[in-house]
């Protein structure tokens, strides 16, 4: 018999093991980061402005000296550098400037956008209910990814990339069916039909992920 208590579905898009997030292909960057905008205004209430930070990596297409000049005149010193909003259309264009010739080159100098938000219901606007990661213990279902919450993490550089973690707390198959192919239609990626998982309660106060079918999936129809 199920015991008593909240549950949730997830999905981590995507782990380590898979990549770490999903790529974005061919889409340009400043479209990448439009569209990961629109998700977050459309469909969620974020919890605090998105974190939007200029990276400068070790792998990937070194900076040259006079980008980096221009990098440290422009936005400040350092390989890790805050920005703030009015900054973040200059950044993109200088990210333009200085990309590597072609995609299949990483480039040295990354923009990265992260945010924690909670999931909207898009029949009543508001939020889902019960996602509060105190319900669950403190119970993770990624790394920093109490239940009850979800974040992403948009990587932009000459290609753009999208880390994407969703919670959905005492979800019924109506609340999948008319909340998850809404959120599929406004990310800039396609959720994997993998790497989904059913959270419940445990003798011990605690909870269990189990691997589940992926219900978006699910409520598509069948192929022909």
């Amino acid at each position: 018999m199920a015991l008593a208590g909240p549950t949730a579905i997830t999905y981590v898009g995507l782990p380590i093991s898979a990549g770490g997030a999903h790529s974005l292909g061919r889409m340009p960057v400043a479209t990448a980061y439009e569209r990961t905008l629109h998700f977050l205004s459309s469909c969620t209430r974020l919890l605090l402005p998105p974190t939007h930070r200029l990276l400068v990596s070790d792998i990937g297409v070194p900076l040259r000296p006079p980008e980096r000049a221009e990098l440290r005149r422009r936005f400040g010193d350092g390989d890790l550098i805050d920005l703030q909003p009015e900054q973040i259309p200059d950044a993109l264009g200088f990210l333009a400037d200085i990309s590597p010739p072609t995609a299949k080159q990483m480039g040295g100098l990354w923009l990265t956008v992260d945010a924690r938000f909670r999931i909207l219901d898009p029949q009543t606007g508001g939020l889902l209910p019960g996602q509060d990661p105190e319900r669950y213990a403190g119970v993770q279902y990624q790394w920093d990814d109490p239940l009850g919450s979800s974040r992403l993490a948009l990587s932009l550089h000459s290609r753009a990339t999208l880390a994407v973690d969703l919670c959905l707390p005492d979800a019924d198959d109506a609340v999948l069916d008319r909340v998850l192919p809404w959120l599929q239609t406004n990310l800039p990626c396609k959720l994997s039909s993998k790497h989904w998982m059913h959270w419940t309660p445990t003798k011990t106060g605690s909870f269990k992920g189990r691997k589940m079918a992926s219900p978006l999936h699910r409520s598509e129809p069948p192929s022909t």
